[in-house]
């Protein structure tokens, strides 16, 4: 039994010298290749996000209600141009961020700089969803109470107290939905990114 074992001791380790063993060197600009790649596509998917956002802006000026309600009111219209450009701004901010950090993924030559950018990448999400989910929580808020001040006929018999419940409801569970799809859609991203910023910490060490 102890001589099987033997044998087959010095038949793994026979196969094992025949495997090709990659350096640091080797395995870095693979790395690389695949964080940018991450990067990239965070870029890709901001982008279109962008165009999503001023096609959703088109439709809603165009939007009516049945019945009394009006979306009309001076207030109300100058608060959509103004949070419209607030949000276009916050979005080209960051995509400009996440362009800026695939341009420096692409080009980093040290796997410590590379560990550096990915972790400036995993940030930037991290802030870009806490940003977006703040500013729909807000919008929804004031766009709802100018709807009620600008339509004093519609909610004169309703209760303020269930508009507000209500309200509240719907912008909890909207903001939720955002959140589980900016966590799954940019979650399986970063996620990619921290397994490559694991594999790099390893060849630094």
């Amino acid at each position: 039994m102890v001589d099987e074992l033997e044998l087959l001791k010095k038949e793994w380790q026979k196969q094992e010298s025949t495997l090709p063993k990659l350096s640091k060197e080797d395995i870095y600009p693979m790395l690389l290749k695949k964080s940018s790649s991450v990067v990239k596509w965070i870029f890709i998917i901001s982008m279109i996000e962008f165009a999503f956002w001023i096609l959703v802006s088109t439709l809603f000026r165009d939007f009516k209600f049945g019945g009394e309600l009006t979306l009309d009111s001076e207030a109300l219209q100058r608060f959509e141009t103004t949070f419209l450009i607030v949000h276009l701004a916050v979005l080209l901010f960051f995509i400009t961020k996440f362009y800026i950090n695939f341009k420096k993924i692409t080009s980093t030559d040290s796997a410590r700089d590379l560990m550096k950018n990915i972790l400036n990448v995993r940030k930037t999400v991290k802030y870009y969803i806490y940003t977006s989910i703040t500013l729909f929580v807000i919008a929804s808020i004031l766009t709802t109470t100018l709807i009620i001040d600008s339509n004093p006929q519609v909610f004169a018999e309703t209760s303020k107290a269930m508009v507000v419940t209500i309200t509240a409801l719907v912008i909890i569970m909207i903001s939720a939905a955002f959140w589980v799809v900016y966590s799954k859609v940019y979650g399986i991203l970063t996620k990619r990114l921290d397994r490559n910023y694991k594999e790099v910490k390893k060849i630094e060490s």
